[in-house]
């Protein structure tokens, strides 16, 4: 699901699905300073296939101005949530906070150097990119030799001048076993996408809610398939992060993983809606699971996602890509008012036998834990 088509705010956006490295002449401002804020993206790390006994890590960060005003910016959100009947009342900090990214100045040019827990290289992503991403960069940066944890800590640090650090979880995992891709809104997050006022309402006011079941159920499948990869894969905007991984780390806490978003850039801010369409969802996320694939050829990926947007066709598209030893099973929550039609599911996963997909209820879920993934069961 993608949430940017609630966000009360015109954005002008280029989605991406890999951000190149710029090369430019190093200056004395390419280094994050005093001036500067840094949102790294938790991460997952991989072995070195060239390598063994490295590993390497596919590592985002966004660079911005420091000092930014959100007066404007709260103020249309504001008024835009009151033409929908919304009254922010004493949830305008929940909305500043929100939104604030969305007002972000993103700065090119920077360098971001992080050190890794127990990993014995520094990590440099050499230049943030100009536009159309402007401030972000993405890379994929050797660890060196790493000790057997899971999960270590990346910390980006300013300078001398500045106590603040930058932190992001890496999550470590080898090239076999098994690991989960699944979407967030409406599959493990209640987000209402197909009601306006109820997605602008779960997004910028009230606290997250975990649909009903899933936190259990994925806390069993971290047991059951042995401490898979879980990767989550949105199309929502990356302005959005900071909600998003707080939620998945606090109420998935069992089956925490990095989460992939779409790089969208913001351009203008007048105070008005604009309810962006979903179009590109699709192709953006099988170019995040090809991602996946690219770090983790070997695992076996079970693919959760719902009926609302795009998940069904996605996850179909995948498996005819990168074949059933992949995404060896597809989980399709099976949303109220969506398109739940059988020729809709059977043209998503044209190709797909029918022992390699499922579409359930929410009264299904608590059973889905009896499921042998691993064993093959689908």
């Amino acid at each position: 699901m993608q949430l940017h088509s609630l966000l009360p705010v015109v954005i002008f956006a280029l989605s991406v699905h890999a951000l190149p490295t710029r090369h430019h002449e190093r200056g004395i401002f390419d280094s994050v300073g005093t001036l500067d804020n840094v949102l790294v993206f938790d991460a997952p790390a991989f072995p070195d296939p060239a390598n063994p006994g490295n590993t390497l890590v596919n590592l985002q960060a966004f660079v911005s101005l420091r000092q930014i005003d959100l007066g404007p910016l709260t103020s249309g959100i504001s008024a835009a949530l009151k033409t929908l009947g919304l009254d922010v009342g004493n949830k305008l900090s929940t909305v500043e906070e929100r939104i604030k990214l969305f007002g972000a100045i993103g700065l090119s040019g920077k360098t971001v150097k992080a050190t890794v827990s127990g990993c014995s290289a520094q990590v440099q992503l050499n230049g943030t990119s100009g536009l159309p991403d402007l401030g972000m960069v993405l890379q994929t940066a050797s660890l060196g030799k790493c000790g057997s944890g899971k999960e270590s800590i990346a910390q980006v640090k300013t300078s001398g001048l500045d106590s603040r650090t930058f932190n992001a979880t890496i999550f470590n995992s080898p090239n076999s076993g098994f690991g989960v891709i699944s979407d967030i809104d409406d599959t493990v997050k209640i987000s209402n996408v197909l009601d306006k006022l109820a997605l602008a309402k779960s997004t910028l006011l009230d606290d997250p809610e975990p649909v009903p079941g899933m936190p259990e159920l994925y806390a069993s499948l971290a047991k059951s398939l042995n401490d898979p990869q879980f990767v989550y894969v949105s199309g929502s905007p990356f302005q959005l992060y900071p909600f998003l991984n707080n939620f998945i780390d606090t109420t998935y806490s069992a089956s925490k993983g990095p989460i992939l978003l779409q790089n969208l850039t913001l351009v203008d801010i007048p105070g008005l809606l604009d309810f962006a369409k979903s179009d590109g969802v699709q192709e953006y996320k099988v170019s995040m699971i090809e991602r996946i694939h690219g770090m983790y050829p070997n695992k076996k990926f079970l693919a959760v996602g719902d009926s609302t947007q795009k998940d069904p066709e996605t996850y179909g598209e995948a498996f005819n890509k990168f074949g059933a030893d992949f995404i060896t099973c597809s989980w399709i929550r099976r949303v109220e008012g969506a398109d739940n039609s059988d020729e809709r599911f059977a043209a998503a996963f044209k190709g797909v036998t029918a022992e390699k997909f499922r579409i359930y209820t929410d009264a299904d879920i608590p059973s889905l834990a009896n499921i042998n993934v691993a064993g093959g069961e689908c």
